[in-house]
């Protein structure tokens, strides 16, 4: 459980006691030996009395091998280290300031295994015995509520500002964190944490709280049978804690190796794996299992440690970095000196560590639950209903989550965590008493939380107004196919016009939103650039099979997005020219293997190359068109590709075709804007018009460099950008469906573009 973010559990540096009267067999509470009356589920460890006593007495003091701690109230510099957590994860996504503030998160986890190791420990010491059913009763009752407030805001917020298919997505996200199980589904979506091209999801930030559930969902059930097989029947009290220990040093071991093997591997998955993230916890665990011999050091050395680790910590902010293999072992600075300080204060409180347990930083990690759900979904809200980030907006944004999550706190947070729900079943009289006295408890807390959130929405209503909006202009019809007009002046036009729109058309057809969430499933060629064995190459061909020319489209996916348009010019040769259509999408056409994560890519990438370079040389085409993605890369090894060396092995792959000056490069679109981000109900035309990159400049200076073997180039830009100004439709098509892919249906429209290019190489 969350227990790491601005939990309220008891104070895990008590050391348990270790002289226990044995544990009666009778009932825990009043009335629990009623005729169908529910008891709570309880796992007995310890031996019981040898002979049952009707009045056992309390030991007078403990054994001397566990000595005497502190009172169990809350550690003030556990609440400094929560505050500090918490505000580096914000300042990180914010401000993208300091470097390393997302390991804040791995504090987080420390905290979160050394808390509720310790509270299983002590009471299985203090009862002999460990409750589940309270164990678990008392996390959802702690977790649940405030996380469930938050999905369902999101959720229904992001239904109002998101495009269809990012609000989408945000609904399946929610239901994923829900159930704890965020982190493998954005495993699932390739999700790369450290990325910037894809907009993030509004509640990315709930995959910590998934691994930590999903650790605690299995831990208490592995510590309850290394306590029944090693601690039951024992009289030692420090027997079920060293077999805790052992069982924790196990996990840390493994989980660490596989979190180096899988950072180095495979650093995508490793980043959400509960599996290399278990290690963080069990260090955790593994200070709980030492609490007693860490409560006899010295006050010297515990100042020591505590300003050590506060140092490491702080360092780790800045050395840590998304460059360096993570979590294994890129995290073990920042777990590591978090064990410090916690190892420090295990013994009385830490008084000289004023940065952890001054008010402020106290309140901070109090309400630090609170501020780690709300900061994410207002961030992304605010970002795109505010102006481009600035000082002004920039301190907007972080009042806006101080002022939700305190909010959040007293209304939810707080109520819900000190309510009956979820606790031991009593008497119906019992439960309604426990009831009463909590509304009124809380009832004024919930009245003036009530009126905060009341102004909340009024500022934010009254700052907050959109920028642009949806359908209130229309788009003018595109010219057809067959217009007398040149298509490029025509293109032209309606890409100048797109590029001026301030709002975003309602005639679009597809809209926007249909043509992200259908991608290329449309596209006639999909499965000619599949993954698996390569296709049948007479099912990728168009137009008449007695045609006397023969054209191919070769190439990765970007291949695939113009194969409408050479479909479509097929189609309308008058029975002239047949194309064949056929690639990889993933698949660089080069001599080199281009790295690509996508799943069985690097596997059929060589022999697809290979099937189709001996089919061009065998039929000997008039035309080989060959589209790849101009960015740059890295080879099988990782390491990197430039430009140069790309178009070289491009070069040198056509080479092979046996087809010299029967060569075609046709450039794909400039990178465009990420729609998913820039396309909302709150946005403008203006936010997804972007310029065209250098990289795509190098690659077709360089292809259209005159060529040895008399290989021609053909542009992309006018049909995709106007003044090197490139939108996000033209006339009434969205012109594509991602970043880099045209939509099949501004493929076909295009087609006559692409036609008169190639007749004015006189290649057709």
């Amino acid at each position: 459980m969350h227990t790491g973010i601005g939990a309220t559990s008891p104070d895990a540096s008590a050391t348990p006691p270790s002289q226990r009267t044995p544990s009666r067999q009778t009932p825990s509470r009043p009335g629990a030996s009623r005729p169908n009356a529910t008891r709570t589920v309880t796992i007995r460890t310890t031996a019981p009395a040898e002979a049952p006593q009707p009045r056992p007495r309390p030991p007078a003091r403990p054994l001397a091998r566990h000595p005497a701690a502190p009172p169990s109230t809350r550690r003030r510099d556990i609440q400094g280290l929560r505050a500090l957590a918490v505000i580096a994860v914000i300042f990180d996504h914010v401000l993208h300031w300091p470097a390393g503030g997302f390991v804040g998160v791995d504090i987080f986890f420390v905290i979160s295994g050394f808390l509720i190791t310790g509270i299983l420990l002590r009471e299985h010491e203090r009862t002999g015995r460990i409750s589940l059913r309270s164990f678990y009763g008392s996390r959802l009752r702690r977790l649940l509520p405030s996380a469930a407030v938050v999905l369902v805001a999101t959720g229904a917020i992001g239904s109002v500002l998101f495009n269809q298919t990012r609000a989408m997505s945000t609904l399946w996200d929610a239901g994923a964190s829900f159930l704890f199980v965020a982190n493998w589904r954005f495993t699932a979506l390739g999700t790369d944490y450290f990325s910037a091209l894809a907009p993030a999801s509004a509640v990315q930030h709930y995959w910590s709280l998934s691994v930590e559930e999903q650790f605690y969902l299995v831990w208490p059930w592995l510590m309850v049978l290394m306590l029944l097989v090693f601690a039951r029947g024992s009289r030692t009290p420090g027997r079920g804690r060293r077999a805790v220990g052992i069982l924790a040093a196990v996990v840390v071991a493994a989980s660490f190796a596989y979190a180096v093997w899988d950072s180095a591997t495979n650093p995508t998955v490793a980043y959400f794996s509960t599996f290399s993230r278990a290690w963080e916890l069990g260090i955790g665990a593994i200070l709980a299992v030492a609490a007693p011999l860490a409560a006899r050091m010295p006050v010297a050395w515990r100042v020591v440690l505590g300003w050590a680790g506060l140092a490491g910590i702080v360092a780790s902010f800045i050395v840590v970095t998304g460059d360096i293999a993570f979590p294994g072992p890129g995290a073990a600075l920042p777990v590591l000196a978090t064990a410090l300080v916690l190892a420090a204060g295990i013994g009385g409180p830490q008084r000289t560590l004023l940065p952890l347990t001054n008010p402020v930083s106290v309140y901070l990690g109090n309400i630090s639950y609170s501020l780690y759900l709300w900061h994410f979904p207002i961030f992304v809200f605010l970002s795109m209903l505010l102006p481009a980030q600035s000082m002004q907006t920039t301190l907007i944004i972080l009042g806006t989550i101080l002022a939700v999550s305190v909010t959040s706190y007293y209304l939810v947070e707080q109520p819900f965590h000190h309510s009956p729900w979820l606790r031991s079943r009593r008497p119906a009289g019992e439960r309604r008493d426990a009831w009463h006295s909590w509304r009124e408890a809380f009832g004024s807390q919930f009245i003036l939380s009530s009126m905060g959130v009341l102004v909340i929405v009024i500022v934010v209503a009254v700052s907050f107004q959109p920028a642009g909006g949806r359908a209130t202009t229309e788009a003018p019809s595109v010219a057809g196919a067959d217009s007398a007009v040149n298509p490029d002046v025509a293109l032209q036009a309606e890409l100048a016009a797109a590029v001026a729109a301030t709002a975003w058309p309602g005639n679009l057809s597809p809209s926007l939103d249909d043509a992200m969430a259908r991608t290329s499933n449309d596209n006639p060629a999909r499965d000619c650039f599949d993954i698996g064995d390569t296709p049948d190459f007479g099912r990728c061909t168009w137009g008449a099979d007695s045609a006397p020319n023969h054209m191919y489209l070769v190439g990765d996916s970007e291949a695939l997005s113009y194969a409408p348009a050479f479909k479509a010019i097929a189609e309308a040769s008058d029975g002239q020219w047949k194309i064949t259509t056929i690639g990889l999408y993933g698949c660089r056409f080069t001599e080199v293997l281009v790295a690509n994560e996508g799943a069985g890519v690097m596997d059929a990438c060589p022999q697809r190359k290979l099937d189709i370079s001996e089919r061009i040389v065998a039929d000997a085409p008039q035309l080989v068109v060959v589209a790849n993605a101009f960015a740059e890369g890295q080879d099988a090894n990782r390491s990197p590709l430039s430009v140069e060396s790309l178009v070289a092995s491009t070069l040198a792959e056509t080479a092979g075709y046996n087809a010299a000056g029967k060569i075609v490069h046709l450039a794909p679109p400039p990178l465009g804007a990420e729609l998913g981000r820039c396309y909302s109900a709150v946005s403008s035309p203006q936010d997804c018009n972007v310029g065209v990159g250098s990289v795509w400049q190098q690659f077709a200076a360089a292809l259209s460099a005159p060529s040895a073997t008399g290989d021609h180039f053909v542009s992309s830009l006018s049909f995709s950008c106007s003044a090197g100004i490139c939108p996000a439709f033209a006339g009434t098509l969205p012109t594509k469906y991602d970043t880099v892919h045209l939509t099949p249906a501004y493929a076909v429209h295009v087609a006559p573009s692409i036609r008169d290019a190639l007749t004015a190489l006189g290649v057709i």
